[in-house]
């Protein structure tokens, strides 16, 4: 009976994917292109108003000067569209889960400036790992029949939890820091097939 069940689940999956077009979205974030993070998402959308979304992101080298922008994200989400999927207005839900190191709440290394600005030897940095989730809105405008452009913002709540450095000395172990906020920002280019 429950091999009967997971191939009729299979079945409609396989059937309702042949034939139709642009129900999959190969996707990156610019915002994340300017920080040199390499990102990329998946997106597919099963019904014609809901589609879901895998999305990563990773930087992990040093940027001059001594900045740093480390980080390694994935990202679940689940979009409603208010028209047709891939175009107009959306909501989703979203969560997202990673490493990165934050220095007094900013992902930037300015231990190295000390000498040239000494009050920034005052942010600690967090590095740690963290997870969270929210809601957000926004919108896809149709640049071609392949292309789209999609604009996005999203609010919600994060959880870190890590250590607590002052330069390279610990100062406090485990220690934890909720952030409510924005949680969410994209402008994407989308390819749609």
């Amino acid at each position: 009976m429950r091999a009967r069940t997971i191939a009729l689940i299979i079945a409609i999956f396989i059937t309702g994917t042949l034939g139709a077009q642009n129900r999959w979205a190969l996707k990156s974030n610019l915002l994340h292109d300017a920080t040199a993070s390499v990102n990329l998402s998946l997106e597919y959308s099963p019904f014609a108003h809901w589609s879901v979304e895998l999305s990563g992101s990773v930087n992990m080298w040093d940027l001059p000067h001594g900045l740093m922008l480390k980080h390694a994200i994935v990202q679940p989400e689940v979009k409603y569209w208010l028209c047709d999927r891939f175009n107009g207005w959306f909501f989703d839900v979203h969560a997202f889960g990673g490493y990165i190191p934050i220095i007094g709440g900013l992902p930037l290394d300015f231990s190295k400036y000390h000498d040239k600005f000494p009050n920034l030897s005052t942010f600690n940095m967090r590095k740690g790992i963290f997870a969270g989730g929210g809601i957000g809105f926004g919108y896809d405008f149709i640049l071609g029949r392949h292309w789209n452009l999609e604009l996005e913002m999203g609010v919600g709540y994060m959880y870190l939890r890590g250590n607590e450095y002052s330069g390279d000395v610990l100062i406090l172990k485990n220690s934890k820091f909720d952030y409510l906020g924005p949680t969410k920002l994209g402008v994407t280019i989308c390819y749609l097939f």
